[in-house]
């Protein structure tokens, strides 16, 4: 037989394991929440009007244009060990390199975005490679491109 301090320490236990369960799984589905895909129709309409003006840019080949949409310094990471960031002046003569092969990816009418508090990812799925926008003091800016080693 259990004695009742032990009793009633062991139901404290099962209490806070319990709630940490709990935690753990709303962070779970939180977390799934946040990196399920949304199409561009769904993303807030400052950003879909940032993403037209972005993507006529960049289909144009209009490198000064990105670049005023572009946040400096910027992030990128072509593969593990060549990470780091561009100054605007480096972004520019990178542009054809950053963009090649997404001409596809901006052409898509309503393109799905991942999406989280501050950020939206475009993914290209050819090359593995994401255009990250983020929202800083209430204004969309590329702020970073990642190709997946």
């Amino acid at each position: 037989m259990i004695s009742l301090p032990k009793r009633i320490a062991m139901q404290k236990l099962r209490r806070h394991v319990s709630v940490l369960l709990l935690i753990c799984i709303s962070i779970g589905v939180s977390s799934a929440r946040a990196q399920s895909p949304t199409r561009l129709s769904s993303t807030p309409k400052t950003f879909q009007s940032f993403y037209a003006k972005f993507r006529r840019a960049v289909i144009r080949g209009d490198k000064q244009a990105v670049a005023s949409m572009t946040t400096f310094p910027f992030s990128y990471g072509w593969d593990a060990g060549d990470e780091g960031t561009y100054g605007r002046r480096q972004f520019l003569q990178k542009f054809k390199d950053i963009f090649r092969g997404a001409a596809s990816l901006f052409r898509r009418s309503d393109p799905k975005f991942t999406m989280d508090a501050t950020s939206l990812v475009l993914t290209n799925t050819a090359d593995a490679s994401h255009y990250v926008f983020e929202k800083k003091h209430g204004i969309y800016h590329f702020a970073s491109f990642i190709v997946e080693p």
